[in-house]
């Protein structure tokens, strides 16, 4: 458990609060490229660790982002009119540029000499991995943009999407290093059928039990309970230059040695799983809106060109992405309608009733005790000692930053392309497959850096 102040350390991300100034730090992905379709195109309204703003992308194809209200008298610029390099208020006609100076006061004659008085607040912004990212700190504490390799590849090698989760960033992002979680709930139950996209080391095991005449499915058995042996499988922690690393080593039946490597970086880029499928790897990005939602940015990307069919079985499965509500960053099964539950399905197919993979986690992070959780009523367990790393190390860094000490981390951008790695070797023992298994998750395999 953590105690009142130190839970309220770790989720409070609103402005000028030790956390809010850790975030303001980094630079964070604001939205998807593609919601600016165009120059000139409508502005979007975004809200980012409490903050309400305006986005827009002008004339020239530069992206700004800047307090929703006009500085004149508090008019939403959400309706301003986007045209020749700057957004004009439709009020009375004050117009900014995207680094926030005001470039024309048409309604009053002392406008010409009076806008060199006025600037709005107004956020820099970078074009990347599809996204666009912004920082939001001190201009004189504006890092190197990270090298997340993503965002050095072509559009054809990744797909990525978002939606909106209403819970805190915290609840959220620790569902990605909770290993006593998935053979409970992604499990497929005894007698239901048996899901391709699961990870074989969470599927229940098939028994052969006879069905009751009255029964119309197999007997549902669901998952079996961890022993010592699971323990030992669920790995160790370590510390990185960015943040953690997830390591796990061990040996089959056959004696073969597996080992796998999986970064967590801060603030909020978990690297979850070893990969998402054959050469795919995943990257879970949880940005606050505030302190009791999020945006969910969910990747799939890889070194080779993804093939259109997987883009597609992600755009309309519903299996890996949800589905939306038509012209929304909003699930069609979520926490208003108990994500659809279906009784019938958890009662003879799976474990949890709920057909989406994400939505599963979903499901168990947006409620716990409210969309805030109080972790002083928590009761933790050894299956929780990655969770318990994070907040460590989130810990300090915040506690450093109320003290006045600025995080070390964004300034080492290198350390951002760090990905998933694993190893499995015939010959040898667990240690090196280990060592392998580390070596690819540190190498950096495409060279480059994004200008800011």
């Amino acid at each position: 458990m953590l105690t009142k102040e130190d839970n309220e350390l770790l989720t409070n991300v609103e402005k000028g609060s030790p956390m809010g100034e850790v975030f303001r730090r980094f630079w964070i992905p604001a939205l998807l490229a593609s919601e600016l379709s165009g120059p000139d195109c409508a502005p979007l309204e975004v809200t980012l660790l409490g903050e309400s703003l305006v986005a827009f992308r002008d004339t020239d194809g530069k992206v700004g982002l800047m307090d929703k209200y006009c500085p004149h008298r508090g008019a939403s610029l959400f309706f301003g009119r986007n045209e020749e390099c700057g957004i004009r208020c439709v009020y009375h006609g004050w117009k900014f540029d995207v680094d926030g100076n005001c470039v024309d006061i048409p309604n009053a004659p002392e406008g010409d000499a009076f806008k060199e008085k006025i600037h709005i607040k107004a956020y820099p912004c970078v074009e990347a991995g599809s996204l666009i990212w912004t920082y939001m700190g001190p201009a004189e504490s504006k890092p190197p943009f990270p090298e997340f390799e993503w965002c050095n590849m072509p559009e054809d090698h990744r797909y990525v999407n978002k939606f909106i989760m209403e819970c805190n960033y915290l609840q959220a992002m620790e569902g990605d290093y909770d290993p006593g979680h998935g053979p409970f709930l992604h499990t497929v139950l005894d007698g239901g059928p048996q899901v391709p996209q699961f990870n074989n080391n969470i599927q229940a095991q098939n028994r052969n039990r006879p069905t009751p005449e009255n029964e119309p499915f197999p007997k549902a058995v669901g998952p079996r309970r961890q022993t010592e042996t699971d323990k030992e499988n669920w790995g160790r922690v370590e510390n990185s230059d960015s943040g953690l690393l997830f390591v796990r080593g061990g040996e089959r039946a056959d004696g073969t040695k597996f080992a796998s490597v999986s970064p967590w970086m801060l603030p909020i880029f978990p690297v979850a799983g070893t990969t998402a499928g054959p050469n795919t790897y995943s990257t879970n990005i949880r940005v606050p809106i505030d302190n009791h939602r999020l945006m969910f940015y969910r990747m799939r990307w890889s070194y080779e060109p993804i093939p259109k069919s997987e883009i597609e079985t992600y755009k309309t499965d519903g299996w890996y992405f949800p589905e939306m509500i038509p012209g929304t960053f909003q699930p069609v099964k979520n926490v208003h309608n108990h994500y659809q539950i279906d009784r019938n399905m958890q009662k003879y197919f799976n474990y949890s009733g709920l057909s989406c993979f994400p939505l599963q986690d979903i499901s168990m992070m947006e409620d716990q005790w409210g969309s805030l959780a109080d972790r002083t009523q928590e009761h933790l367990t050894s299956s929780d000692f990655m969770i318990i790393a994070v907040r460590r190390r989130l810990l300090k860094v915040v506690r450093n930053m109320a003290e006045g000490t600025e995080p070390e981390e964004p300034w080492r951008p290198e350390a951002y392309a760090y990905h998933s790695g694993r190893a499995i070797k015939t010959e040898g023992t667990i240690d090196e497959a280990v060592a392998e298994a580390k070596a690819m998750a540190l190498k950096k395999n495409i060279a480059g850096s994004v200008a800011v």
